[in-house]
């Protein structure tokens, strides 16, 4: 069975440098500045005593978009030997309800290509502008009106 919780962005990073970031050095370094800020906050997926992905959310404005509270999901990992365990989706469809409670608008991301077709199976929109973000890859633009 999979469990939603909060963590704390240190819990992040193993899955992080695992499945995002391996360019960076050390796990320890695979923060985002906004790690920290009294608006985010961070969930994961336990399969018992096992993290198997993460989200981290932000109180962040995209001018693609016209909402007025908004919310962005950075660094959304699975690990590789969980991946259509079922826990990726539990998470974002946690993360929804919980950003409906705080009376949240939309939360938007940068999608990378490969997970674009993940995004849309929850409902997320895109616009289909396709860009490229260095040393990582192809990414879209993606949102989910709440």
């Amino acid at each position: 069975m999979i469990q939603i919780k909060l963590i704390t962005p240190d819990q992040t990073q193993p899955l992080r440098h695992l499945v995002l970031w391996p360019h960076i050095e050390r796990e320890e370094n695979c923060v985002i500045a906004q790690d920290h800020d009294p608006s985010a906050f961070h969930l994961g997926a336990f399969q018992g005593d096992d993290l198997i992905a993460i989200g981290s959310f932000f109180e962040m404005s995209s001018s693609k978009i016209n909402y007025a509270l908004q919310y962005r999901l950075r660094a959304m990992a699975s690990h590789p030997d969980c991946r259509g365990s079922g826990a990726g989706k539990a998470l974002l469809i946690y993360s929804l309800e919980f950003l409906r409670q705080k009376q949240i608008y939309v939360l938007w991301c940068d999608a990378r290509l490969k997970a674009v077709g993940f995004y849309k199976g929850i409902g997320f929109q895109l616009i289909d502008e396709i860009y490229d973000v260095p040393i990582i890859g192809l990414h879209q633009f993606m949102y989910y009106p709440l």
